[in-house]
């Protein structure tokens, strides 16, 4: 379970940092409550990681945005 928590964490975080936008969040936040219906505890903690990943990923994605803007 450690592993596919990682890899969610990961994933979201690569996503984030691909993407870049805040409103490609708002799907994954929604699936947080399918998650825990159908996965339980488990599923819910998954999708909480998985959008902290996301957001992570904006974050640092705004930061390489910054470093490179052209002057």
């Amino acid at each position: 379970m450690a592993v596919v928590a990682l890899l969610v964490l990961l994933l979201g975080s690569f996503a984030g940092l691909l993407i870049g936008r805040w409103q490609a969040a708002l799907p994954v936040a929604a699936a947080i409550p399918a998650g825990a219906l159908l996965g339980g505890p488990e599923g819910a903690a998954l999708g909480l990681l998985g959008v902290a990943g996301y957001a992570a990923g904006l974050h640092l994605h705004r930061v390489v945005a910054e470093q490179y803007v052209p002057r």
